[in-house]
């Protein structure tokens, strides 16, 4: 990571995202917050499963252990099993996992998508912790911040020293050859920057821009056919450019080609007439800017920054551990394969065997059925539940009455639940997809709150600090979630 230095003019701000590292610094940022937030939404939603589902795993511990255990034994036996893995110094989503696996019973339909998400993120974990490694460490891998400086005239000779060791030390990376042409053709060394761009060009023989650069150190030797070639190859790669059209409209004037330089220069000018003119005033005016060098993209280098390495490897690790910190990130795939066959295995155990709480009435029971939208519903609840409007006058009113109540305790309940964390009282109260988008909007800003959305420092001087800002926003959305969770709380249209 890099601090800045300096200030820009605001003016400038749109310009930084064309700026390589400002670019990689802004998506870092925005990645590693929703990779945060993320993490903190399926912690978010364990502790909800803990809320709802403790009472579930109480019920059936009565019925499995034949002696009789007080309300505090059978609560120490549930921690036990919920902080299993602190015991082998696990990172949180070990916790997570756990509980998921431990609650999936339980669980209901949309719920258990839930968990099946998270598995697959899982799965994929060890891919996420390395583009974030890619992102922390883009400015210190595969010399791309060298790269950067030397091709915007911002290198010191140490970053030309790095150029030239990385080259000699991996003699099968193109691009890192075409920076050090362009430092020998400033030096006047176009010689050994035309060597460099052939053999640049034999690793990569489809990089117009390899084929661009070498056109103007073979021009700056006078070599203006053979110039013209490259150049034609360039445009044969890339017909839109209208770097490689104005080059060879100068090519041609350099030869007298008058006839020839007015139509590339046409074909430049249709292209991007704005870019056209300033190319020519910067030609005007400085005889080096005669020919436009094309810089390497910023694709190109975020792409580069996440090809492994040493420093990326340990970065990746680290970040990984954060979350898991038991085993290392290559076992993320078997351990999303794991728990998906102990799901399969806890899904061929008869539901009957575990506890559901009514939705109407709030009792434990073991044999019901569902609602039409997948609600656990007691025997007695589902049999009123069938009958018309007529036939329920002949119903005992005991049971009406049972089910206003509990309707009653539950809709204060989960307000309650809703007022101490957003989304709590949604998922308790099974409005699962309430419950997620409001614990994952509670989990992103208390990132934003608490990094300022920063973990990644632009190596381009800016001085624009967005952290305060960042912070508001954080604090803002934390507002709306719990005016929310007052105005709107998950009860208020029944359980």
């Amino acid at each position: 990571m890099y601090s800045t230095a300096g200030i820009l003019p605001i003016g400038y701000i749109k310009r930084l995202f064309d700026l390589w590292p400002c670019s990689s610094a802004v998506l870092g940022d925005v990645y590693l917050s929703v990779v945060l937030a993320t993490i903190l939404l399926f912690t978010l939603i364990g502790i909800c499963f803990i809320v709802k589902y403790t009472s579930h795993i109480r019920n059936d511990l009565k019925n499995i252990i034949s002696a009789d255990l007080s309300n505090l034994a059978l609560n120490l036996w549930i921690g036990f099993i919920l902080m299993l893995p602190y015991f082998f110094r696990a990172g949180v989503l070990w916790f997570v996992l756990w509980w998921f696996l431990v609650f999936w019973v339980y669980l209901a339909k949309a719920e258990k998508k839930l968990v099946m998400i998270f598995i697959f993120l899982v799965f994929i974990s060890g891919w996420i912790a390395h583009v974030g490694g890619g992102f922390v460490t883009y400015g210190t891998t595969h010399v791309d911040k060298e790269i950067y400086l030397t091709e915007n005239n911002m290198a010191k000779p140490k970053d030309v020293i790095a150029l030239t060791s990385w080259i000699a030390s991996h003699p099968d990376d193109a691009e890192p050859m075409n920076t050090m042409a362009l430092v020998e053709k400033r030096r006047g060394n176009f010689t050994h920057a035309v060597d460099l761009l052939k053999h640049a060009l034999d690793l990569e023989p489809t990089n117009a821009r390899f084929y661009n650069n070498l056109a103007i150190a073979l021009a700056g030797m006078s070599r203006y056919q053979e110039a013209i070639t490259a150049l034609k190859d360039a445009i044969a790669l890339n017909r839109h450019s209208v770097i490689y059209h104005y080059n060879m409209s100068r090519i041609y004037q350099k030869t007298y080609n008058l006839y020839d330089a007015d139509k590339e220069f046409g074909l430049a000018s249709k292209i991007d007439p704005m870019r056209v003119s300033a190319f020519l005033s910067r030609g005007d005016k400085d005889i080096e800017h005669t020919f436009i060098e094309e810089r390497i993209p910023v694709g190109r280098l975020i792409y580069r920054e996440m090809t492994p390495s040493e420093d990326l490897s340990r970065a990746s690790e680290a970040l990984w551990a954060m979350g898991f910190g038991l085993l290392k990130k290559v076992y993320a795939p078997l351990i999303g394969m794991v728990a998906c066959i102990v799901i399969l295995i806890l899904e061929h155990i008869p539901r009957e065997r575990f506890t559901k709480r009514c939705s109407r009435c709030g009792r434990l029971y073991y044999v019901g059925s569902s609602s039409s939208h997948g609600h656990s519903l007691c025997l007695q609840c589902h049999w009123l539940d069938m009958k018309s409007k007529k036939k329920l006058e002949n119903v005992l009113t005991q049971k009406i009455s049972e089910v206003k109540k509990y309707r009653l305790l539950m809709s204060a309940y989960t307000a309650r639940l809703e007022l101490a964390m957003p989304g709590l009282g949604s998922i308790v109260g099974d409005r699962t997809s309430i419950g997620v988008t409001r614990i994952y909007m509670l989990g992103l800003s208390l990132v934003l709150i608490i990094t300022g959305g920063q973990f990644v420092y632009s190596l381009v001087p800016s001085g624009l600090d967005v952290r305060p800002a960042i912070r508001m926003l954080g604090m803002f959305i934390l507002g709306v979630l719990y005016w929310r969770a007052y105005s709107m709380p998950p009860g208020a249209k029944g359980v």
